[in-house]
């Protein structure tokens, strides 16, 4: 008796939720050179694009400078001079990312490299101040707000005081998160749970863009922001803000930061924002602080979170490739028909857990929760009370062989639901020429898919491997 069949669970695999919406407050600052291609790869530095991007920066540079932020390049009477200079294209992972800051001269760790004013950051309290609490009351959401006063301060264009941060930030089209794409961009990834996700995603957004549109409707009838709500304009501030806000931690405020913004993302970074009092003064100042030494020419990154590759490309628009934080999330319930499922279930209920879980598969790891939740699945009349076992180790032989393989058929099933396989996948990356023919958002969904085969593959070859020993240690005892 090796393995027996039937497995009492039932897999299926989903990446897990990616609501998670905010900036984490923490930077890296890497040690490589900032990259010299550009955004725009069929332009030159003296296009005209070029030339609008470069004018664009000056002008929040010179509007941040006439409203106190000190971005000088030359030192004054007790201040350095101002250690960053923006980029207008970096490239990071081997694909354009847009903006960047990178240092102008070394840096040691501890240094503050960013402070902004809170009279110079957009949260809900200054959409209050400029829409007025008639429109947007204290029961409307962080995000809503603020959405509505993007909409409204990128209507009155070089009438709104904010005209030159609003002008420096992207479209939907150069962000591109998946929340964005069309369906037929969607069925790019195909096989992958963030389909379903990013459509649940749309559907809120589309529910959120109907309630502000009957309460701007009802409240402000006739106003500029009645006119100029539409459909387009609120996606493109939600994306604004879902790739771009920052949680202000001690203010427990969601805000939009001009220029610290422009900082793009590493998992790995540790650096940090921090809120502090302006001396002699009640106003307030958001610091970005160095966590470490770096060189000349390196770009500082910021960190949005360790997430996995569904969640940036839901609402970063960017996927990296072998992200270590990247995960596939296996769903695993009890079968209905299995002789103890009445038992099983009840002996849950009193854990406080549900016949149905889902837990993270990992590029290195699955947890250990997976394996005890499995191996309860597995347990046969013969082996005794529910209650006398100990599940976070082997049960039997027996027992881990069965759970090892409904932990198998699970990500083959995964496996199988993606048209390409990730040798497929994998070849049209390692073809540079072909690659770079994709549009960005078809390199997205490559990179993405193929991230998702890998790790169900490796847990493929890790329970196979301990398949193995367990089938010899079996043998060996016959």
């Amino acid at each position: 008796r090796m393995i027996r069949a039937p497995i009492p669970v039932g897999l299926w695999v989903a990446v897990g939720s990616c609501f998670h919406l905010l900036h984490s407050s923490e930077c890296f600052l890497r040690t490589t050179r900032a990259p010299t291609p550009r955004l725009g790869w069929l332009e030159t530095s003296e296009s005209p694009v070029a030339e609008l991007a470069r004018q664009r920066e000056s002008a929040l540079v010179v509007w941040l400078e006439d409203n106190g932020v000190h971005l000088s390049t030359r030192s004054g009477w007790g201040r350095a001079a101002h250690p960053l200079r923006v980029e207008s294209d970096t490239v990071d992972d081997f694909e354009p990312s847009g903006r960047g800051l990178i240092a102008r001269k070394d840096i040691t760790q501890g240094q503050p490299l960013v402070v902004i004013n809170t009279n110079l950051v957009i949260t809900k309290d200054t959409a209050q101040q400029g829409l007025g609490k008639s429109l947007i009351d204290d029961a409307m959401g962080e995000y809503i707000a603020i959405a509505l006063y993007l909409v409204h301060e990128k209507a009155i264009d070089e009438a709104s005081f904010w005209s030159p941060y609003i002008q420096i930030l992207p479209s939907v089209q150069e962000v591109g998160q998946s929340f964005c794409w069309a369906e037929e961009e969607l069925a790019l990834l195909e096989g992958s749970e963030v389909v379903t996700t990013t459509r649940s995603f749309q559907d809120k957004l589309r529910n959120e863009f109907s309630a502000a549109r009957k309460a701007v409707s009802e409240r402000a009838p006739g106003s500029l922001l009645d006119e100029a709500l539409t459909w387009d304009d609120f996606e493109w501030a939600m994306s604004m803000i879902f790739s771009r806000g920052v949680d202000l931690r001690e203010e427990q405020k969601l805000a939009m930061v001009p220029y610290a913004d422009l900082i793009n993302h590493s998992p790995y970074s540790s650096a940090y924002f921090l809120t502090n009092s302006v001396p002699l003064s009640k106003e307030r100042e958001v610091t970005l602080y160095a966590d470490r030494n770096y060189a000349r020419n390196d770009q500082v990154l910021i960190s949005y979170g360790q997430k996995s590759n569904a969640e940036l490309l839901l609402l970063y628009g960017f996927v990296i490739d072998r992200n270590l934080f990247d995960q596939v999330e296996l769903t695993v319930s009890l079968q209905s028909d299995d002789v103890r499922f009445a038992e099983k279930v009840a002996f849950l209920e009193r854990q406080g857990l549900k016949s149905k879980m889902s837990f993270p598969l990992l590029i290195d790891r699955y947890s250990s929760e997976l394996m005890q939740f499995l191996r309860l699945c597995c347990i046969t009349p013969e082996e005794g009370r529910l209650e006398d076992q100990v599940y976070n180790e082997q049960i039997s032989s027996y027992n881990e062989l069965d759970a090892l393989s409904a932990l198998i058929a699970g990500c083959e099933l995964a496996l199988q639901a993606y048209p390409d396989t990730e040798q497929e996948d994998a070849a049209l990356m390692e073809n540079g020429r072909t690659f770079s023919v994709l549009s960005r958002r078809q390199r997205m969904a490559v990179k993405l898919r193929r991230n998702e085969k890998r790790i169900l593959l490796r847990t493929i070859r890790v329970c196979e491997a301990t398949v193995n020993a367990l089938q010899g240690e079996l043998l060996e005892l016959r």
